[in-house]
């Protein structure tokens, strides 16, 4: 058979190939008190000491911040606009009271991202 006879059946092949099966997947509404549920409950038990039982609870929250993972303790924290509704891929402004290793006292001004879907996680995104 010519190459050039088989040039539609490669087409067709290929066509059919890159459709996807069944409905299309929508994803699910995200949930802004949930989110801010999450946001809270990761902070304070990063206040707490308890910040890797984070991945333990039910459901777990995926917790990411360099300097919770550098050992760095956090005394306080402020959520910039506590009523703003959170709102899937916005940052979420947090002041962050710390304490390095010999007591000294950091403030840094953060941005954190939350997501409630698949998981819950609460990713550092200030850069």
């Amino acid at each position: 058979m010519s190459a050039l006879r088989m040039l539609p059946a490669i087409f067709i092949v290929a066509v059919g190939c890159s459709r996807s099966v069944g409905p299309p997947t929508a994803q699910p509404p995200y949930e802004s008190e949930k989110a801010r549920a999450a946001l809270i409950a990761a902070l304070d038990s990063w206040k707490n000491g308890e910040g890797k039982s984070l991945a333990k609870r039910t459901p777990p929250i995926r917790f990411v911040d360099d300097d919770f993972a550098t050992g760095l303790r956090l005394s306080e924290y402020e959520i910039e606009e506590p009523d703003r509704p959170i709102a899937m891929h916005e940052d979420v402004a947090v002041i962050l009271s710390l304490r390095d290793a010999r007591g000294k006292t950091i403030r840094r001004e953060t941005r954190y991202q939350v997501a409630t879907s698949p998981g819950l996680a609460v990713l550092r995104s200030d850069r």
